[in-house]
């Protein structure tokens, strides 16, 4: 899951209606939700993704994956969907807003996908059964609270090795899932 398939580009952009649609929309729909939720948030992403995705559709026949001389697919994808965001806007009577972010969203695409893949990532990790509600507790009070490791483990009375290791572990796991998504091309 580190690169588009350019079968499924192909067999998405030969068959509107082919099945691996649902595998495409399963890869990029809770980062293009992310990203959305970040930086258009007053419009309805379920609309503005179905625009986006009704463009894929049309222009995935002519479209030649060639990250070299291109971009990545990821790039061409966020581009359609921070267009669609723009209308939306517009249409909303929003086009002060829509300019003044439009400069600020072109400026840090690549930022903006891996702050998304970031927020996906930290949401999977969290919900993941394999890890028990006091492993998370430990994980959010330290990593993303800031909480002193030794107040942590004296909370659940536990050692401060232990509070560092669960840290560690979880930090180890959220940066390689955020790294998978992020490099989603």
């Amino acid at each position: 899951m580190t690169t588009t398939s350019t079968t499924l580009l192909k067999a998405i952009g030969a068959d509107a209606d082919s099945a691996r649609w649902t595998e495409f929309v399963a890869k990029y729909q809770p980062v293009m939700e992310a990203f959305l939720a970040s930086r258009f948030p007053d419009v309805s992403a379920e609309d503005v993704m179905q625009e986006t995705l009704a463009v894929i559709a049309r222009k995935l026949p002519d479209y030649r994956y060639a990250p070299d001389s291109k971009g990545h697919f990821r790039n061409y994808l966020l581009g359609i969907l921070k267009n669609k965001a723009r209308e939306e806007m517009k249409r909303q009577g929003r086009q002060a807003a829509a300019v003044k972010d439009a400069a600020s969203a072109d400026a840090g695409c690549e930022r903006d996908w891996r702050i998304s893949a970031y927020e996906v990532a930290l949401q999977q990790l969290l919900a993941d059964p394999r890890h028990s509600e006091r492993t998370r507790q430990i994980f959010i009070r330290t990593a993303l609270k800031g909480e002193s490791p030794a107040s942590v483990a004296a909370l659940f009375g536990t050692t401060r090795n232990n509070v560092d290791q669960t840290k560690n572990r979880m930090t180890a796991e959220l940066r390689k899932l955020a790294t998978r998504l992020a490099d989603e091309r």
